[in-house]
C-alpha cells in the first residue's frame, strides 16, 4: 500500500526535507524540498499521487519522465537530479528548483507580450526542442504551462518542464485507448484523428500554437463544445493573428501560421527552422 503525500517537515527517502506545496497536478503533487545529502540544495520533489502508484501505465509515464530529463542536459530544460521511491512505497523525481513564473501566468497577467520578448523565449524554447529532438524524444504537451521563465542576473532563461506525455520517437504513440494524452489546443491534428506518422512536426505545431498565445495574449481556438473544438483545431479554423494584432510584422504572422498548419507536410521541419523565420531569417 502506497503511503499519503509527504507534508511540510516531513523527510523523504532519508535526505529530501520537504519545506512546502508548490503545485498540484493531475498526476501527483511539487514540493519545494532540501536535499540533505547535498548540503541543503533547494530542489522540486515530485511525487506520483497514491492512486495513480497502483496503475502501472502511470508509473512507467512517470518514471519515463525522469528518465528522459536525465538524459538531457541543456540550460533551456529543466535539470533531473534523482528518481526513486521510498521505503513507504512513494515514487519521486527530484528536479532543480525554479524561481519565477509560468509563460501562461505571464501572458494571463500582461496580456498580448512584446515582439522582442516573445522572440526571446522562441529562441530558448526552440534550443529546448532541438535537445529534445536530437536525443530521438517528442516532447508531446507544449503549452504556455509548461514554459517556465527564469529571470538570471536580468536575462531571460526560458525552461521546459513537464515531460510526463513524452514519447521516444518510433517507439510508443501519445494516445493510449480511448484516451488522448496532452491538451487538446496544442495538439497537431494528426494526434488527433490518429491519421498518419508522428514526429517532431507536433512539437513545431505546438510551439506555433504557443506562440500565437504568446503574440494575441489570447489562445488560438476558443470554441467550448468539445466537437466543434476538435474540428476546428482540424481543419486549421484558428482565428487570424493578424486580426489579433495588426501591428505585427507580415513574416512573423506567416511563420507562426505555417506552423501552425493542420497539415504537418507544409509545417517547418524543425523548431529552429521556426525560429529562423521568426526573425526573417
Amino acid at each position: 500500500m502506497v503511503a499519503p503525500l509527504p507534508k511540510p517537515g516531513e523527510l523523504v527517502a532519508g535526505r529530501y526535507f520537504v519545506v512546502g506545496k508548490l503545485a498540484a497536478g493531475g498526476m501527483g503533487l511539487v514540493l519545494a524540498a532540501r536535499d540533505e545529502a547535498e548540503g541543503g540544495r533547494p530542489v522540486a520533489l515530485k511525487l506520483l499521487h497514491p492512486e495513480l502508484a497502483r496503475d502501472p501505465e502511470m508509473v512507467r509515464r512517470f518514471r519515463r519522465e525522469g528518465a528522459v530529463l536525465r538524459s538531457l542536459d541543456h540550460p533551456s530544460i529543466v535539470r533531473m537530479y534523482d528518481i526513486g521511491g521510498d521505503d513507504r512505497g512513494r515514487l519521486f523525481t527530484v528536479m532543480e528548483l525554479l524561481e519565477g513564473e509560468t509563460l501562461l501566468a505571464r501572458i494571463e497577467r500582461e496580456g498580448p507580450l512584446a515582439l522582442e520578448l516573445v522572440l526571446t523565449l522562441a529562441r530558448g524554447v526552440g534550443a529546448a526542442l532541438d535537445a529534445v529532438h536530437g536525443h530521438g524524444v517528442l516532447h508531446g504537451d507544449l503549452k504556455p504551462a509548461n514554459v517556465f521563465l527564469v529571470d538570471e542576473g536580468g536575462a531571460l532563461q526560458v525552461k521546459l518542464v513537464d515531460f510526463g506525455t513524452s514519447k521516444v520517437h518510433g517507439l510508443e504513440r501519445l494516445t493510449r485507448t480511448g484516451e488522448v494524452v496532452g491538451t487538446p489546443i496544442f495538439m497537431a491534428p494528426e494526434l488527433l484523428t490518429g491519421d498518419g506518422s508522428i514526429d517532431a512536426r507536433i512539437d513545431v505545431y505546438a510551439f506555433g500554437v504557443l506562440l500565437y498565445e504568446a503574440l494575441a495574449g489570447a489562445p488560438a481556438f476558443t470554441e467550448r463544445n468539445p466537437g466543434k473544438l476538435l474540428f476546428q483545431i482540424v481543419m486549421g479554423q484558428a482565428v487570424p493573428l493578424a486580426e489579433r494584432r495588426a501591428t505585427l510584422p507580415p513574416h512573423v504572422v506567416a511563420a507562426v501560421a505555417r506552423a501552425m498548419s493542420p497539415k504537418k507536410d507544409t509545417r517547418f521541419e524543425s523548431a529552429l527552422a521556426l525560429v529562423a523565420a521568426l526573425e526573417g531569417r
